[in-house]
């Protein structure tokens, strides 16, 4: 299995969902409602690109037989994305073995407010996640993260948090991606994508 980089071609419309990984018991006698949340829930991702030509369509056929269905992963991006905090330079986990959707993070950016905020989008462990609560570094260069999805995999203390654009996931194809042509060497692309767990 190999990463590969999408290629640099915005789709025309695109769509992201959270698919969380929660279960509801309700009572057969009082109604009453339960919610159990588990790990592993991901990002689905669905993107069109309509009317390509030239070197895009000749790209993405390339690229899509090179992924060979579900063998192959790729990263990407929320192409809509911009990005809302002010923070600069290098952004790291503090601390190993971290869980939850609180990630502990050191920065050489001290006493920034809003150095991420809410609907940012970080990425570390091959996770995409998206920041739910506004953050500011103190004058240590300490910062807490509220995250959603929940951190699947144990952190590592240093390791690198990307916070910039583009914030990649690691996606694999959800289900058969093609093309429909057109007259005048014109392609139409339809893919479904969701976040490698696993990564």
């Amino acid at each position: 299995m190999t990463t590969f980089a999408f290629p640099s071609i915005i789709p025309t419309s695109s769509s992201f969902e959270l698919v969380t990984n929660t279960k509801t018991f309700r009572s057969p006698i009082t109604n009453a409602v339960q919610t159990s949340s588990r790990q592993g829930s991901l990002w689905k991702v669905g993107m069109s690109f309509n009317n390509l030509s030239g070197d895009d369509r000749s790209e993405m056929q390339a690229f899509l037989a090179k992924l060979n269905g579900q063998e192959h992963r790729f990263l990407l991006h929320d192409h809509s994305y911009t990005r809302r905090g002010v923070g600069f330079g290098t952004l790291t986990i503090n601390g190993a073995g971290q869980s939850g959707a609180n990630l502990v993070c050191s920065t050489t950016g001290t006493s920034i407010t809003g150095y991420v905020k809410a609907g940012d989008y970080v990425s570390f462990n091959n996770e995409l996640h998206m920041v739910t609560t506004d953050a500011n570094s103190d004058a240590s260069g300490n910062i807490t993260i509220q995250i959603a999805p929940p951190i699947r995999k144990s952190t590592i203390n240093n390791g690198s948090v990307d916070y910039t654009s583009p914030v990649n996931g690691v996606f694999m194809l959800a289900s058969k991606s093609g093309w429909s042509n057109e007259l005048a060497g014109l392609s139409s692309f339809s893919l479904d994508a969701v976040e490698d767990v696993l990564a």
